[in-house]
């Protein structure tokens, strides 16, 4: 792995995932340069305040010195710097994102052709709050940490960024980016589509009164607490990954087709393998 000593790290964007990537590295590797470019000032003097970062830039050229360039700002920002850190990144660097879907950037990579210097990541980790304030040093500990490079991109430097995100305590997994996003839209993206839908199935259904909003407990809390997410990224998500999203809530609703013939014929034994089947695959 290239050694840390010296070694200089740019994020651009610090929201929940870039800065809690940027506290993991200066927790574990705290003489690391790291380098911050955001729109939001707020963010940028709240990681100077508890130095998470070194310094703040105005500039992406800035860091045309960085060994690893995060970007951890929304798909479409992302694309927009593509062509500016094409021009000033060196050689040895290796442009990575923390996206939850990947078609789009892979996609825009390639139109830059920068396929030689991207090896995509997505954190397995998360929280339905957004922003720096809400970043954790610990959030990539012990998650699982998909590593998705280009078919062009040095197999040494694949080694190396894989090895640099297991010292950050993460589980590296390299997946092709295309699985990356059939598997993301099945246990992560369908469920918030799920999770939006039950909280308003009760809202257009419950009481003047409103007593299904009183009562709800555990288990519907549980399962809806993603619904808090935010709208705005969540919309750019789901269109995004519209195809594998789609053709697994096509699946979903078969099944809870499937379901709801069981109660209609009262048929206990599907109703009974279906809880059996569940709880021992989700054990």
């Amino acid at each position: 792995m290239k050694k840390i000593t010296n070694f200089s790290i740019g994020f651009i964007g610090l929201g929940l995932i870039g800065g809690s990537i940027a506290k993991s590295i200066r927790r574990i590797f705290p003489d690391t340069e790291i380098i911050g470019f955001d729109v939001d000032q707020n963010a940028l003097s709240m990681a100077l305040e508890d130095n998470t970062l070194t310094k703040t830039v105005t500039a992406i050229e800035a860091m045309s010195e960085c060994d690893y360039i995060f970007l951890c700002a929304p798909v479409h920002y992302n694309i927009a710097y593509l062509p500016i850190l094409k021009r000033i990144m060196k050689p040895s660097c290796i442009l990575t994102d923390v996206g939850s879907v990947k078609s789009d950037i892979y996609r825009a990579i390639g139109d830059n052709q920068l396929e030689d210097y991207f090896i995509g990541g997505h954190p397995m980790a998360g929280s339905e709050k957004t922003g720096l304030d809400n970043s954790k040093r610990h959030l990539i500990e012990n998650a699982y940490y998909v590593v998705t490079p280009t078919s062009k991109v040095s197999a040494e430097a694949v080694e190396d960024y894989v090895e640099f995100i297991g010292s950050l305590k993460a589980l590296p997994l390299v997946l092709d980016y295309k699985q990356h996003d059939y598997i993301t839209a099945a246990i992560s993206h369908l469920p918030h589509l799920i999770a939006a839908g039950l909280v308003n199935l009760v809202k257009h259904n419950d009481s003047e009164e409103q007593y299904m909003k009183k009562v709800a407990a555990g288990g519907f809390k549980d399962i809806t607490r993603i619904a808090s997410s935010s709208p705005i990224m969540w919309e750019q998500i789901c269109v995004t990954n519209h195809e594998n999203i789609s053709e697994l809530l096509g699946k979903y609703i078969e099944s809870m087709q499937e379901i709801k013939d069981s109660l209609d014929s009262v048929c206990g034994q599907d109703i009974y393998d279906l809880f059996e089947e569940s709880r021992d695959y989700r054990n």
